[in-house]
């Protein structure tokens, strides 16, 4: 059976090297127009595809592969039926693609006109190597110079060796067809370079929305932490839609410090009060415009980042008094879902978004609906399982990733005690991200003898024990209409 390639490249990089390398190897190369020139100026030789199919590019060249001749031997699998109706059609088999697609991403940077944009949406490239991607036991999708050189090293016989290109291949187009979704949407996406990863061996790259943040100063590049961080102290910050000011402090993706209150000096000096040593080096997020007199505090303190909707004009001039912070303007925004990877692929949600309820079980609370969502906000990024503790209008002990519920309470309160005056509190809410599976959480609480507010959801085959206990002992306790799980 002759070997066959189809190629059809944007982007020329080393085409003339892996050309010269297939033919070498005895392949058969059939091109489309720009390709094609590149071929005849370089004298390779080759078979353009028009004449193959003998139907002319039309549309000024948008349409140039679409046809059955091209499809069919991208498609037709190894079977006796597929190859004897391909040589009844006198379809030849094609047992690599090479195809790069039009810059459509390179194209959005550089124009705002819609119908030069329009024009790099590539069609046949796409269909092309989503037929590749199908079949790949038989045909291999190439769609990067990068990947030239491993080809001349050796083309993939095993399927596993297959699957690998066929995986990058489909990641280069699910990436290209989300830039045009977002283009279409109004949302402009590009990479953003990162220092490095989680970790200085990882290297590391964000897809982000342009418009999404503006760094205002700051001489050091973000990290994968950093915006992972970011990510935590703004949906916090953002989300809890108060006219009040929010401060929340993130460390190693757990809120460290939250406040709300009327004065954004009062909420970023308690948010801070929650727990000062772990605040060092974390990411500090607001509501609202940062004022110079915030600033002025936040400058006597080490942060990663600083950020905020908006910024005074003169809190920009103290901050950037600190040449290794981060300040970063950062669009109100609604995250809508997350995702992500796993070994089998990746897992997809939608934004754990919604506002939580109570109910009293016992007792009255004396929480606001804006303290109640900010309280809960804070609660959804503390790793499972998970208790907070707030006094008033402020985090002051947190205790998250324990597998046992009693386990993260007794931390909670442990550093409370180690880092608060915790017999002057008289204002506690506790919050539990699940419900409590066993009394022994309540009866720790009560022998702790402070007068605590707790607000937990149900759903344990002990709810009635639960409800019983709380009112015996005459518990405020309040159930939370929904559970909020981070694993």
């Amino acid at each position: 059976m002759s070997k066959n390639v189809i190629i059809s490249v944007y982007d020329k990089k080393n085409l003339d090297i892996i050309s010269k390398y297939l033919i070498k190897k005895n392949y058969t190369i059939y091109s489309t127009g720009g390709t094609s020139d590149f071929l005849k100026k370089n004298n390779i030789p080759h078979i353009e595809i028009s004449k193959y199919t003998k139907q002319k590019e039309i549309l000024g060249g948008r349409v140039k592969t679409l046809h059955p001749k091209i499809f069919g031997g991208l498609l037709g699998t190894k079977s006796a039926n597929h190859q004897k109706e391909l040589q009844s059609e006198k379809i030849v088999n094609f047992d690599i693609l090479i195809v790069n697609l039009y810059p459509f991403q390179e194209t959005i940077k550089n124009t705002t006109k819609t119908n030069e944009i329009i024009e790099m949406i590539d069609i046949g490239g796409h269909s092309l190597i989503r037929a590749a991607i199908k079949n790949y036991a038989k045909t291999i999708p190439v769609v990067s110079p990068n990947d030239y050189q491993q080809i001349i090293r050796k083309i993939p016989k095993s399927n596993l060796e297959r699957k690998k290109y066929a995986i990058r291949a489909l990641q280069h187009v699910t990436e290209y067809d989300i830039a045009i979704a977002n283009w279409f949407q109004g949302i402009k996406t590009e990479e953003y370079p990162l220092r490095y990863g989680e970790n200085p061996q990882q290297k590391a790259v964000a897809l982000v929305n342009d418009k999404s943040f503006v760094q205002l100063s700051g001489e050091k590049q973000l990290s994968y932490n950093n915006l992972l961080d970011l990510d935590a102290a703004i949906n916090i910050a953002y989300n809890t839609n108060s006219k009040e000011n929010i401060c929340t402090i993130v460390k190693h993706n757990i809120p460290c410090g939250g406040a709300i209150t009327k004065k954004q000096k009062n909420s970023y000096l308690k948010a801070l009060a929650g727990d000062p040593l772990s605040a060092f080096g974390g990411i500090v997020a607001f509501n609202q415009k940062l004022t110079a007199v915030t600033a002025k505090l936040i400058v006597k303190n080490f942060y990663e980042v600083i950020a905020a909707p908006d910024f005074e004009k003169e809190a920009i001039k103290i901050l950037q008094t600190k040449k290794n912070l981060r300040v970063l303007k950062v669009k109100k925004f609604k995250t809508q879902t997350e995702q992500r990877s796993i070994f089998a692929g990746a897992l997809i949600q939608d934004s754990n978004s919604k506002t939580s309820q109570i109910k009293s079980i016992y007792g009255k609370s004396k929480l606001n609906k804006d303290k109640l969502n900010f309280f809960v906000n804070i609660l959804k990024y503390i790793k499972s399982n998970a208790i907070a503790l707030f006094d008033n209008d402020s985090l002051i002990s947190q205790s998250g990733g324990q597998t046992s519920r009693v386990d993260a309470l007794q931390n909670c309160f442990y550093k409370l005690k180690l880092k608060h005056d915790y017999k002057k509190l008289k204002n506690l809410s506790l919050f539990s991200d699940a419900f409590f599976p066993f009394t022994d959480s309540l009866e720790f609480i009560k022998k702790e003898k402070m007068k605590v507010s707790i607000f937990a959801p149900m759903g344990s085959q002990n709810d009635e024990k639960i409800k019983s206990f709380a009112k015996k002992n005459k518990l405020n306790f309040f159930k939370l209409s929904d559970r909020h799980f981070k694993h």
